[in-house]
């Protein structure tokens, strides 16, 4: 064999290896995080969400008073040596069944693309990439539900008490308006419960809406949103306006 011939043989031995490398980690990626529920970093946007290798937003920002946070359940994923692909739908989490909870789309579908500065080499360098984008330690659970955080909030740095907390005292509600039944919903006669934490700041302003408990039929959304303009008297802490975090239920009855 002259040395051209082995050149071109070591390149192709070495292109296969690759090739199969890259598909052994696809593999043990799909194994891994398909079906799963990861809690993303930062807020959604409408449309295909790019991210470069270090985490960092490349789409548009969301823009508006009110930012959507949560956890993708990913349906399909797809890896190459320029991007990590992951494609499904943001949830929420209803009544159990099976020990697992039942899981509620909400909104269209989501792609998430991550470009990636080199290729990954396995599981463990497609991890490091994807822990950048998505929260996937212990703590990604109550940050994998879905929530609406007032924009100008997300950023305050202001401390949340819990009613329960010494020296604090609860806030009282002032404009509460229920929620519309969504369309979907009163055709199929379907009813039930939504339950939401709620974040009360200290001027008595929703800041915060994280959805617990999913219904589905729209019915969620249109809590979510209703909730969003209720008003309080403050609590206080201390004696002074404090922002609180509490939970509450909205239901939902055809009479």
């Amino acid at each position: 064999m002259n040395v051209k011939a082995a050149i071109l043989v070591f390149a192709v031995s070495l292109a296969v290896c690759s090739a199969a490398r890259s598909e052994n980690t696809k593999d043990a990626l799909n194994s891994k995080y398909k079906g799963q529920i990861l809690a993303l970093r930062t807020p959604f946007s409408q449309g295909k969400m790019t991210f470069d290798s270090a985490g960092q937003p490349m789409h548009a920002r969301p823009s508006g008073p009110w930012l959507i946070y949560g956890g993708l359940h990913v349906e399909k994923l797809g890896l190459s040596k320029e991007t990590l692909r992951l494609e499904g739908h943001r949830v929420g989490f209803g009544q159990w069944k099976n020990h697992q909870p039942v899981l509620t789309n909400l909104g269209k579908g989501v792609s998430i693309e991550i470009r990636l500065d080199h290729p990954v080499q396995s599981a463990d360098d497609a991890y490091a990439v994807l822990n950048r984008v998505f929260v996937l330690g212990a703590d990604s659970a109550n940050l994998a539900k879905p929530e609406l955080r007032r924009a100008d909030y997300a950023i305050s740095g202001e401390p949340i008490y819990h009613l329960g907390d010494q020296d604090t005292k609860p806030p009282r509600a002032t404009y509460t308006p229920e929620p519309d039944f969504s369309e979907r919903a009163r055709k199929a006669k379907f009813q039930g419960t939504v339950g939401l934490t709620i974040v009360v700041d200290k001027t008595g302003s929703v800041a915060r809406v994280r959805l617990d408990k999913a219904l589905g039929y729209g019915l969620d959304e249109n809590a979510m949103e209703r909730v969003s303009v209720w008003r309080f008297t403050p609590a206080t802490h201390k004696g002074q306006p404090a922002a609180v975090e509490i939970s509450t239920e909205i239901s939902f009855n055809l009479y």
